[in-house]
């Protein structure tokens, strides 16, 4: 009884000693990852703001006055205080960054350029 007693014993500890070592592994390996995992790019871009919410904008980048891209850009880091100063229009350079899987932009800051009034340059011929 005590051979069989003692088998028991052994086994059980070797058993408890494997879990050990397999959550240690574990371990090892998810903070390895998570050390490993690099921080999402920081990007810049400017462009007009074609419409804002407090929570979202949509900012159309424009290239020689052609619009090349329109982002989606979420303002949930940002202060409403900043972005009730914002209007369509407006030229505005956004900073942040993209959170994958995701498609937006998600701003940690929105500066204002200037506003945009729709004028006639000098140089045009003046209409009576």
């Amino acid at each position: 009884m005590t051979i069989l007693h003692d088998l028991r014993q052994a086994i059980r500890s070797t058993a408890l000693l494997a879990l050990g070592l397999v959550l240690v592994a574990i371990t090892m390996l998810v903070s390895a990852s998570g050390a490993g995992a690099q921080a999402e790019p920081i990007l810049s871009f400017e462009g007009r703001v074609t419409s804002v919410s407090p929570r979202e904008m949509l900012v159309a980048a424009e290239r020689d006055g052609v619009v090349i891209d329109v982002v989606m850009v979420d303002l949930a880091r940002i202060p409403q205080s900043e972005t009730r100063r914002i209007a369509q229009d407006d030229v505005v350079v956004v900073i942040g960054f993209i959170r994958r899987p995701g498609h937006k932009v998600i701003a940690t800051s929105v500066q204002q350029v200037s506003r945009w009034f729709p004028t006639t340059p000098g140089w045009a011929r003046q209409v009576p």
